[in-house]
């Protein structure tokens, strides 16, 4: 029998929230299982003032540290917009099930997800570096036990 984990609280900027819904609502006859997901998870998500997200929050524009099944070691990687997609190596759009799956979790949380090929993953989040705000300037932050500066 298997047990399943409660989710974990999701928290979204109003800026993040308004332009995920649109893009899931673009995307659901391309990509139905992932705009999909990501629709589940901005239901749930509690919304708030860009100037009020937590600094431990994962948020679009930020970059995210993380543990992929419990890897031995941690990745870094900036979550961004699918359109806003520039290096694939070093970033993640959102509308992927590991950057749905990180998307609105605070430093310590950990988060199921299902690739598109059916494989079940959890991911837990170390720590969030460099935050990107919109005006195009950035944030230099320490969170968790990582330091960036």
């Amino acid at each position: 029998m298997s047990t399943q984990r409660e989710l974990p609280q999701i928290t979204l900027s109003e800026y993040d929230y308004n332009r995920l819904l649109f893009t899931a609502m673009i995307c659901q006859k391309e990509t139905p299982n992932a705009s999909g997901f990501l629709l589940d998870e901005l239901r749930r998500a509690r919304v708030c003032h860009p100037a009020a997200l937590p600094d431990d929050v994962v948020s679009t524009n930020c970059r995210v540290i993380f543990r992929l099944d419990d890897e031995p070691k941690s990745r870094a990687h900036l979550l961004v917009h699918p359109e806003d997609l520039i290096w694939p190596g070093a970033e993640i759009s959102v509308t992927t099930p590991l950057g749905t799956a990180l998307l609105g979790l605070r430093v310590g949380d950990r988060m199921s997800f299902v690739e598109d090929d059916g494989t079940a993953h959890e991911v837990f989040v170390e720590g969030i570096g460099l935050r990107f705000l919109d005006d195009g300037t950035t944030v230099t932050r320490t969170i968790g036990s990582i330091t960036w500066t």
